[in-house]
């Protein structure tokens, strides 16, 4: 039951939110301020709050999507299906309704905490968001591959939004260390849209055949696998573009091992990757692919710990 519920809820792809957003605060934000003295809004204690209200978001998203998907996974990946096999879906709907309300109780309780409570409308504004990504926006082309790529990009913008007080201060005190920790963080919101984007449409392809007969409108159904796959290496190569981009505009992020991790670990596979969507046919193929481009999404984490760490 353990094993089939950490599969419903993503358990792989909750740690990974978890492990940006305490990265970007104890690695980024959390030693600036210490060293100018500046007192962040949220401690140890409420900032793991913050990352708890993220992760119940995000597996209340993964359940509901789960729930509305079933007969579409069926199709795309039987072996992988756990409603009504592990988990049965009236007690799927319990999960999504408990997931949602501690979230939503943790979200207000932080409101009050920084004293502005309408911050606690983020939290139901994100839900009704998934929910309505889950029921129509993910059958529709590009607008539901959008809508999570900016979910992903805005796991790291939260913390950078719930301690800019604190931000605000460093301008004013260290406008150089500001200007670099900033660009960290928009570097990797911007990553994480763009590779986000390029993994959504090859899941697209992907997932091609249970979409055709639940009558999804995605890209590759749409305008079909040519046009796809052009999208896919857009997304990607506009990607490797931002990557180079950022090594050669701003020398002063990486050292010899954070470039040589950049080419290797994550340029690399990315340029395989473009290689791998055109010659992909096959299912297998595309399911290889979006693997390959996850790896790419956690080599820019460990990218993120390369820079911040200069």
């Amino acid at each position: 039951m353990l094993r089939a519920l950490l599969r419903l809820v993503r358990f792989p792809n909750l740690a990974i939110v978890a492990l940006a957003q305490y990265l970007i605060y104890y690695i980024l934000l959390l030693p600036a301020f210490q060293q100018y003295n500046l007192e962040p809004i949220l401690d140890d204690a409420h900032f793991s709050l913050l990352v708890a209200v993220t992760v119940f978001i995000t597996a209340g998203g993964y359940v509901i999507n789960d729930i509305i998907d079933f007969r579409i996974d069926l199709v795309n990946r039987p072996d992988k299906v756990v409603i009504n096999r592990q988990i049965r879906v009236q007690s799927a709907y319990w999960l999504y309704f408990c997931f949602n309300l501690m979230g939503f109780l943790l979200a207000l309780y932080l409101s009050f905490h920084v004293e502005c409570i309408p911050l606690a409308n983020l939290f139901p504004l994100a839900v009704a968001l998934l929910f309505l990504y889950s029921t129509y926006l993910k059958r529709q082309a590009l607008v539901g591959n959008l809508l999570i790529a900016l979910f992903c990009a805005g796991v790291a913008g939260i913390v950078w939004f719930a301690e800019r007080e604190a931000f605000r201060e460093l301008i004013e005190q260290a406008p150089a260390l500001a200007g670099r920790i900033g660009s960290i963080i928009s570097w990797y919101m911007a990553f994480a849209f763009l590779s986000t984007m390029f993994r959504e449409v090859v899941k697209d392809m992907e997932d091609v055949q249970g979409d055709v007969g639940a009558n999804c409108r995605t890209i590759p159904v749409r305008w079909g696998m040519k046009v796809a796959k052009g999208v896919a290496a857009a997304f990607g190569l506009g990607l490797a573009v931002f990557l180079v981009y950022l090594a050669l505009s701003r020398p002063g992020l990486f050292t010899e091992l954070s470039l040589a991790f950049l080419i290797f670990g994550v340029l690399a596979p990315l340029l395989l990757a473009l290689v791998w969507v055109f010659r992909a046919r096959e299912k297998k193929q595309f399911y290889r692919l979006s693997q390959l481009a996850k790896l790419i999404m956690l080599g820019g984490l460990a990218m993120l710990f390369f820079l911040a760490v200069l």
